[in-house]
Formats: C-alpha cells, sequence, structure tokens
C-alpha cells in the first residue's frame, strides 16, 4: 500500500482517537494527551509533509517501473511539482518489412528479445515494404503492460518456440544487435528476426546456458 494511503489511515484514527477523548468525562486524561495529539495530527496533515511523501511514492513506483521495463530512460519520466510521477515512454517501433534487402530497426527501447524459429518454406516468399505510421503509445502506468506484451507475443508466434532474453545496457550504447520483420503475400506475418549481432557487443557476449 502506498505511504500516503497509510499516512491518511493513522490521521483518521488519530482523529476518531481525540474525538472519542474530548468526548469523556476524563479530564485528566484529556489534559495528558491534547498536546500529543494536536501535533500529531498537525504534522500529518502538513501540506510539506505530504508532498515529501508523494515523492517517496513516486519513486517507489518508479523503482518497479524500471524493474518491469528496463529500458525506461531519464528522458521517459519526470516528478511532477504535486510530487507525483509522470511517465511516458514511446511506443515500440512497428516492424518493418523487406522488399529489396533489409531495413534495420533501433531496438534500443525494446524491453526484452523475442527469438522465434520459423517454420519450413519450400520457396522464398515474396515481400514487400509495408509503411511504418507514427504515434505514440498511453503513459505506461500499470504492470499489466508485461502480461499484454507477451500475449501478443505469443499471439504471434502461431505455436512455434518462443525465447525470452532481457538485455540491460548502459547509458548512450545499443545493444549490439539488429532485427527485421517478414512478411508474404500469400501467408502474411512470417515474423520478425534477428538480422545482425555485433561481435563484442551486449547481445554478442549472450551464451548458452546464461540465465535468462
Amino acid at each position: 500500500m502506498p505511504l500516503n494511503s497509510d499516512i491518511s489511515t493513522a490521521l483518521q484514527l488519530l482523529e476518531h482517537i481525540q474525538h472519542t477523548i474530548n468526548s469523556s468525562d476524563d479530564v485528566k486524561l484529556q489534559s495528558q494527551t491534547t498536546d500529543d495529539l494536536n501535533l500529531l495530527i498537525s504534522v500529518l496533515e502538513n501540506p510539506i509533509f505530504r508532498s515529501i511523501v508523494t515523492i517517496q511514492d513516486s519513486l517507489t513506483d518508479l523503482n518497479q517501473q524500471l524493474q518491469d521495463h528496463p529500458s525506461i530512460l531519464p528522458v521517459d519520466f519526470d516528478i511532477a511539482p504535486t510530487g507525483e510521477l509522470v511517465l511516458n515512454v514511446p511506443r515500440e517501433p512497428d516492424l518493418y518489412y523487406l522488399h529489396h534487402g533489409s531495413q534495420e530497426l533501433d531496438d534500443q527501447r525494446v524491453p526484452q528479445l523475442s527469438h522465434s524459429s520459423s517454420g519450413d518454406t519450400n520457396s522464398p516468399p515474396q515481400m514487400h515494404l509495408v509503411h511504418s505510421p507514427d504515434g505514440t503509445q498511453p503513459p505506461i502506468t500499470t504492470s499489466t503492460y508485461a502480461l499484454e506484451f507477451q500475449k501478443a507475443i505469443e499471439q504471434s508466434s502461431h505455436g512455434r518456440q518462443i525465447l525470452f532474453i532481457q538485455l540491460f545496457k548502459p547509458e548512450n550504447t545499443s545493444l549490439g544487435f539488429s532485427v527485421v520483420g517478414l512478411r508474404s503475400e500469400d501467408r502474411g506475418e512470417l515474423g520478425i528476426f534477428v538480422q545482425d549481432i555485433q561481435i563484442g557487443g551486449i547481445a554478442g557476449r549472450v551464451a548458452v546456458h546464461d540465465p535468462a
């Protein structure tokens, strides 16, 4: 539960206790507790204190978002003047397809790499270039994004084996690989494939039996 919610609950309890004591006929109890209760309530109601608590909740939320989406960059989030977290992650690039040659994709913003093996083909399929529309994805604010992303990958695989690989990259560096999407006029989308892996890059250092 967010810290702000805990403090609101504590404030309600203190106010209830204060009301109960003030309604009683125990003058001694009132004199012993009034100052302390007023002090605690005033602290919990203090706007500066509540702003600090809101920032703490935002940092906790940001830490969870960074664990769920390691590709988030400093430009993708901010702390509003109210202390709330503002998260705005651009949309993942759509797939580009082949016509003559290949089109590389900037994979630095992909949260995890999905690599699926293609089925058996008897003849090379005819490929053509499909335009990738511009657009932005709504801010990632819930933990359901990872589940939706995995579900979309599984649906696109059409039953083929899927391997999930999570790569972490230093700032201002590339993951060291490029991907390409294929589409056939006869069979539709064939999937997205790793086109090139740079020797010595982050992806190039991935070895068999590395922990996922």
